[in-house]
């Protein structure tokens, strides 16, 4: 059966441990983030992997790399516990757009 993955601060990563998501991974900087999605993306049980939205934007250029190269892991940002980051592009719309070549906007 297919699981999810967290990365994230240590907080996050023990709410989601508490809402019963097992690979739940505390990491305390971009580094080990980084490590962490190149070890967990290489295991194929883990079909949606999700990654803290500040520790994401510091590592994208990793992440923007494993999703070009397989359908799976699907790599999914939130917010952490400090809330979102304010943004002019949504990340999930400009990966329907790259996907499918689709693009999608809401008002």
């Amino acid at each position: 059966m297919a699981r999810i993955a967290v990365i994230a601060d240590r907080d996050t990563a023990v709410y989601f441990r508490l809402a019963g998501i097992k690979d739940s991974y505390s990491v305390k900087d971009s580094q080990e983030a980084e490590r962490k999605l190149i070890e967990i993306s290489q295991n194929t049980e883990i079909a949606v992997i999700i990654i803290a939205e500040r520790l994401a934007e510091e590592i994208q250029h990793v992440i923007t790399k494993i999703s070009e190269k397989r359908l799976y892991p699907l790599i999914i940002s939130v917010p952490d516990k400090h809330g979102p980051i304010p943004r002019k592009i949504d990340p999930i719309a400009e990966l329907i757009k790259r996907t499918v070549g689709v693009e999608i906007k809401v008002e």
